[in-house]
């Protein structure tokens, strides 16, 4: 079988000293043909947008999707990818997309619009119907048919986040992704209360931090969060569980004038704010944890949103720095995606040469955020001065900044 990512071109063997590959300059050089997620994308016949982040996905031109109806466009927030999948698609005032079914997992917020989906598994006649409206978030179990429903008389505009990236590079069989008649029945039984909202209160198993186990979330902006306290002053969090998977998503709000920390992890997290507006600061860790004050303020990049638009932490590939600031008076919420294999947060917390502590600890506690006082001051000045412009209060407790 010949495998698509391969190339069949002749080889040239060198001798002597010199080097074997793909050569610019002396040195060698990736040119990566597509992926089977690329090529997807490619052939869908909608836009793919690449960037660190989008202000609004109002703002993005969306076309027809023939495999699925309504106008759709691709997303692919800088290094996620591979990693995630993503798109946002409109379904018009009256209308319907298409049945669809596929072996990744899939999540939908709706920016606007109200309106419903049905559910059934493989092989059975029993549909569910439920509900949603603007601030809804709700999953679709793996392998289960569904269809969306516009039940209102303006369009609906849905932001989608997926596993499919690496289920297609991997398989690299779209039949098996989208024509596959297995029931992973653990994950969908088709029980009349798989879509009733469920707030009871547990635990993450990795971190113990609050989780619902849910596959609709009604009102996501909203809704009381639990306190965290982690990752700013009063941060609030809360990790829904849904359709029995493991596509991670989270829900935190950080209050009005208070920022989060800058951290570092690798790229697969993307964050789209659902309420408030706000800014986001990328740089590369290789910068160190004072930019501005070290003459690297040229690394730095900014990119500003508010409800409906979206970021990428860490877009640069690696370990970038980050940082979030809330612009509004309500603050800032954020619902996070996060692509790339289960469990990849946790990949380096495994093994024999194991990570213990978490990336939310300081960096000279073994962590990889930079400490409130240890940041660099152009941080504060400038967050400051932004707050100002619309007399928001700066609100973080001065204890934060001594050492």
């Amino acid at each position: 079988m010949k495998h698509h990512h391969h190339h069949d071109d002749d080889f040239e063997e060198v001798s002597g000293s010199a080097v074997a590959g793909r050569l610019e300059n002396g040195k060698m050089v990736v040119e990566r043909p597509p992926t089977e997620y690329q090529k997807y994308m490619a052939e869908q016949g909608i836009p793919i947008y690449e960037a660190p982040g989008y202000h609004d996905v109002r703002e993005l031109e969306l076309k027809p999707w023939d495999r699925l109806g309504g106008n759709a466009a691709f997303l692919v927030p800088d290094g996620t990818v591979d990693l995630l999948g993503m798109h946002v698609i409109e379904i018009p005032p009256g209308e319907a997309l298409a049945i669809d079914r596929h072996i990744y997992e899939e999540k939908y917020y709706v920016v606007e619009g109200e309106g419903s989906t049905e559910v059934w598994a493989t092989g059975s006649d029993v549909c569910q119907r439920f509900e949603w409206h603007d601030g809804s978030l709700f999953a679709i179990p793996i392998n289960t048919s569904f269809r969306l429903i516009n039940g209102g008389r303006k369009r609906c505009l849905l932001i989608v986040g997926n596993t499919s990236p690496f289920i297609m590079n991997i398989f690299e069989n779209r039949d098996f992704v989208f024509k596959n008649d297995f029931a992973f029945t653990e994950r969908y039984s088709g029980s009349a209360d798989a879509y009733d909202p469920d707030f009871k209160l547990l635990k993450t198993a990795e971190l113990q931090r609050a989780m619902w186990r849910t596959n609709l979330i009604p009102e996501i902006a909203n809704c009381e969060l639990p306190l965290d306290n982690q990752r700013s002053p009063g941060f609030r969090r809360i990790e829904p569980n849904m359709a029995n998977g493991n596509f991670t998503t989270f829900i935190g709000h950080h209050l009005p004038g208070r920022y989060s920390k800058a951290h570092t992890h690798p790229s697969f997290a993307v964050l789209i704010c659902i309420k408030g507006q706000g800014y986001t600061y990328n740089w590369p860790s290789g910068c160190g944890p004072t930019p501005w004050k070290d003459g690297h303020a040229d690394q730095v990049k900014r990119v500003d949103y508010i409800a409906g638009g979206l970021v990428a932490a860490a877009p640069g590939g690696g370990n970038w720095f980050h940082q979030h600031f809330p612009t509004d008076k309500d603050g800032i919420r954020m619902l996070v995606f996060m692509g790339g294999v289960p469990n990849l947060q946790y990949q380096e917390y495994s093994g024999r040469n194991r990570r213990r502590v978490w990336v939310n600890a300081d960096l000279q506690d073994g962590g990889s955020s930079i400490s409130y006082d240890t940041e660099d001051p152009f941080i504060r000045e400038e967050y400051q001065r932004e707050l100002a412009k619309t007399d928001i209060p700066f609100d973080m407790p001065q204890e934060v900044y001594k050492v």
